[in-house]
């Protein structure tokens, strides 16, 4: 993602700074990009303050797992430096699925029936199968599909503790989609339909691909429809943010909304006929 995101601006002549991981590979050399190197907790610290005094934009790339995205733009509070994506309230909501959950059915937007594993083990279980995920998870991070009692003896296994941070939502059976949006003030732009290619090894769940450009899975009247809502119930989404669905005999559920930029964006067939950093350039100009 950052590395896709860097040569889209780059595209479209704009100076670039990041912060990279001292492991990974060389990105291009460009004129307009410039590289930090991170390779100790210390070089972090210190470059991720430079940054705050020397630019003027930021988009984070980082998870909500552990309430790392939202504390990071916490922080951006205290600098000058304008952030190009959600506001940390809309952030903090997102990061808790099962406030996620509560929010969404409350404005009667369809998402799956979200428990907590004590709500779970002491309710009778109407459902063949279900999926247990981290609270705060991002993506198909240590996510589970199991029947009720195999479901069970895994909860048998957990300390109350790690009861405490999952949740438990009854597996839907169709299609697995994601929407790439830009939302700004004036404007929601959808820059790709996915369709999420996921895998199961073991009972675990794990996103093997995205395909991006699969418009037609879903009307631009229900797209649309489902855009304004979402929006609506979670002021303050800004930005690139991926919205995770399962279309099922022509309803859509929503799973969760992911206020960042997403791994779809990765994907080569998501700039095959645009560069999607335009709606983020537009931004800045503004």
């Amino acid at each position: 993602m950052l590395s896709t995101l860097s040569q889209d601006l780059l595209a479209l002549g704009q100076h670039v700074s990041l912060m990279r991981d001292a492991r990974l590979p060389d990105l291009p050399p460009h004129p307009l990009l410039k590289v930090e190197k991170i390779s100790n907790i210390e070089a972090y610290q210190q470059s991720w303050q430079h940054s705050l005094q020397e630019n003027k934009n930021i988009v984070l790339i980082a998870p909500e797992t552990d309430g790392v995205l939202y504390q990071l733009v916490r922080q951006l509070e205290q600098s000058p430096i304008r952030h190009l994506g959600s506001s940390p309230d809309a952030i903090q909501l997102c990061t808790d699925k099962y406030q996620t959950f509560e929010q969404l059915s409350l404005q009667r937007i369809p998402t799956p029936a979200t428990q907590t594993v004590r709500d779970w083990l002491t309710s009778n279980h109407n459902n063949d199968l279900w999926l247990i995920k981290p609270r705060d998870g991002a993506g198909c991070e240590q996510t589970y599909k199991f029947n009720s009692i195999e479901l069970e003896q895994y909860l048998r296994s957990l300390s109350n503790q790690q009861q405490s941070q999952q949740i438990i939502q009854p597996y839907i059976v169709g299609d697995a989609l994601s929407l790439s949006l830009f939302l700004s003030e004036t404007e929601a732009r959808v820059l790709s339909v996915n369709r999420q290619h996921l895998k199961e090894v073991a009972n675990q769940l794990s996103l093997s691909h995205c395909q991006p450009g699969c418009e037609s899975l879903i009307s631009r009247d229900m797209t649309e429809k489902l855009i304004q809502q979402v929006r609506a119930t979670i002021p303050g989404l800004w930005g690139f943010v991926g919205i995770d669905l399962v279309l099922s005999d022509n309803q859509i559920w929503v799973i969760e909304i992911n206020p960042r930029l997403t791994s779809s964006y990765a994907e080569p067939g998501f700039r095959q006929h645009h560069n999607p950093a335009l709606a983020l350039y537009k931004s800045i100009q503004k």
